[in-house]
């Protein structure tokens, strides 16, 4: 992202204090990345045992096309979020936090006021995922989100610019 880009971004007055992006490892940790792989690996596996001593009614085509459906299904299911993530920009800036969407024509911005900010929910994703935004819902306030910026590797310096730093950060 250029200079350029940031000057049609900003408003006037508003500083940009910190960018990252997604970086996810494969890793336990990120188990609802990986998952739908392990998923569909398990699907594989369970499938071919069904297939191998299966006495059901019901004939093998019928089982290796349902087999076939959810493994694709959990293929994509992954696939679409890690691609959501590799086209996904974060900013802070001194009035407000923004997300971004990179898209094939376009890209898409999304942005809350720092006045939304809460104290920061650090997960232990690898790299951490810091939760800091509280959205609340517009036609229920019962619905609340908790929104922030997922799998970076800076966490620490995005908590030393936050109004309160989460527990455990390096100052």
């Amino acid at each position: 992202m250029t200079d350029r880009f940031w000057a049609d971004q900003l408003d006037p007055g508003e500083r940009l204090l910190w960018t990252g992006r997604p970086k996810p490892r494969v890793s336990i940790r990120n188990f609802q990345l990986i998952g739908p792989f392990v998923g569909a690996a398990g699907t594989v596996v369970a499938g071919g045992l069904l297939l191998t001593y299966s006495d059901l009614p019901v004939s093998q085509s019928v089982i290796l096309a349902v087999i076939i459906a959810l493994v694709v299904i959990s293929l994509v299911r992954g696939l679409n979020k890690w691609s959501g993530l590799t086209r996904t920009r974060y900013a802070l800036t001194t009035h407000r936090a923004l997300f971004f969407k990179l898209e094939k024509d376009q890209t898409r911005v999304k942005a809350f006021s720092r006045s939304a900010e809460t104290k920061p929910d650090i997960r232990p994703t690898s790299p951490p995922s810091v939760f800091f935004i509280r959205q609340e819902s517009m036609d229920k306030a019962a619905l609340v989100a908790h929104l922030g910026f997922e799998y970076i590797e800076d966490s620490n310096s995005l908590s030393a610019l936050m109004a309160t730093s989460y527990e455990g950060a390096d100052k």
